[in-house]
């Protein structure tokens, strides 16, 4: 009978449990989800004072310090497309100069990288991809060593045969990421850095074949990184990424040395200023904003809307303005219906790809979605022209390190290596 009425009551006892567990769980899940919402309500609060306390010091910026310098003719850009650099049969997806600056490394969805002979346009080396899904190459300090990346998770290594021109010598395949690979960078001759979108960066060692230090501060997918000019310099790197947040890293160290938030739309491109003080980044909501690493502070904000604005004023005598069609420079009068064809908004909704300067920094290069590349007067925020050549959306633009050329590469499979002319 004992045994009977147990077994009628275990159900009861079962019951009774879950319906006293549940409510403890809802309510521990709202709790936390408070501390939550209040945590980041407080750390919003703390930023806004960091902010207040920053503009306290920031007596003045870029363009208070240049307003005495005189803006650049249009006239002064007299860069011409001098090479066609033609042999991909697909997009181009990325590229990089040597050090020397004697040849351009492409990658491409057609499954290969070459290496270019800048002098002769001519191709050295090809170089079958493991897989075709590139986003991102880079070859290291020596040209002896080439790396690709994508959306297999991998970077590869691959050595450059000077014999064989055809050839795919894989020497290290780094098998770490979970998310694809958007950028890569050669530290040194042993080492490369990997940015992910499973929100990491990695450091790698290529003799050893393994994974030096992960770098795990950002919050979405990190889309760029950035090394510094100076090779002294090569313990620091910058990230940026879909959190809108731009960090500089001590490769010795697995936290962020620095931030910046940027903005809250997507950070695509990074860039170190020559001198490696000042950084700039753009963003998917089309401006570019530079900061300075030694005062922690910003410096300079760039949007097309404004650097048209501040051309015409610049230019009393005549009205300099895009047209929706061309994005050519042309002349217009006030009745004129490129004035009206486009509009501030669509000029701040086109996403900025990449960046580039000229060697004294006086010009910068960027490349837009659907504009291509605009160049920018560095001091006055002023749009001074267009390196304009392509059939399809540029890709990318990188100044040679030696500063005597410029290259663009396209989805329409080519690239071109502009130069100075001079009549």
């Amino acid at each position: 009978m004992a045994t009977y009425q147990l077994q009628n009551l275990e159900p009861q006892i079962y019951t009774n449990q879950q319906t006293t567990i549940i409510p403890d769980i809802l309510t521990l899940e709202d709790d936390i989800q408070q501390r939550i919402d209040s945590a980041r309500q407080e750390t919003k609060n703390l930023y806004t004072q960091i902010d207040k306390i920053k503009k306290k010091i920031q007596d003045v910026d870029l363009f208070e310090m240049t307003r005495k310098i005189p803006s650049l003719d249009k006239t002064a850009i007299n860069l011409k497309p001098t090479i066609d650099l033609k042999g991909h049969n697909n997009k181009i997806a990325d590229f990089r100069w040597s050090k020397n600056s004697k040849n351009i490394l492409s990658a491409s969805q057609d499954g290969f990288m070459l290496i270019w002979d800048v002098a002769t346009g001519l191709k050295q080396n090809a170089i079958p991809l493991d897989s075709q899904w590139v986003l991102a190459c880079a070859i290291s300090p020596s040209g002896g060593l080439v790396a690709s990346a994508g959306l297999n998770n991998n970077c590869t290594i691959y050595k450059v045969s000077r014999e064989n021109r055809v050839q795919q010598n894989i020497i290290s395949i780094f098998k770490g990421h979970t998310g694809y690979v958007s950028s890569i960078d050669f530290l040194d001759e042993t080492h490369i850095l990997t940015a992910s979108g499973d929100m990491t960066c990695a450091l790698w060692d290529i003799p050893k074949a393994k994974r030096v230090r992960e770098y795990a501060d950002h919050l979405g997918d990190v889309l760029s990184l950035s090394l510094p000019h100076n090779t002294q310099n090569n313990n620091i790197f910058a990230s940026c990424g879909s959190d809108g947040y731009l960090y500089i890293w001590d490769t010795r160290t697995q936290a962020n040395v620095q931030s910046f938030f940027v903005s809250d739309s997507d950070v695509s491109t990074v860039k170190f200023f020559h001198d490696d003080n000042a950084i700039l980044t753009g963003s998917d909501d089309g401006t570019i904003n530079m900061f300075d690493l030694r005062s922690d502070c910003s410096l300079a904000h760039y949007s097309l809307s404004a650097g048209l604005e501040n051309k015409k004023r610049a230019n009393n005598s005549t009205q300099l303005l895009y047209t929706a069609s061309t994005m050519e420079y042309g002349d217009s009068s006030p009745k004129s219906p490129t004035l009206s064809a486009i509009s501030s908004s669509y000029l701040d909704n086109q996403g900025v790809v990449s960046i580039d300067f000229s060697k004294s920094g006086r010009l910068m290069y960027a490349c837009y979605t659907d504009l291509g590349c605009i160049v920018w007067d560095t001091l006055k925020a002023e749009v001074v022209g267009k390196l304009e050549c392509h059939t399809n959306r540029v890709s990318g633009v990188r100044s040679s390190p030696d500063g005597l050329a410029v290259c663009t590469g396209s989805w329409d499979t080519t690239m071109k290596v502009w130069t100075p002319s001079y009549s």
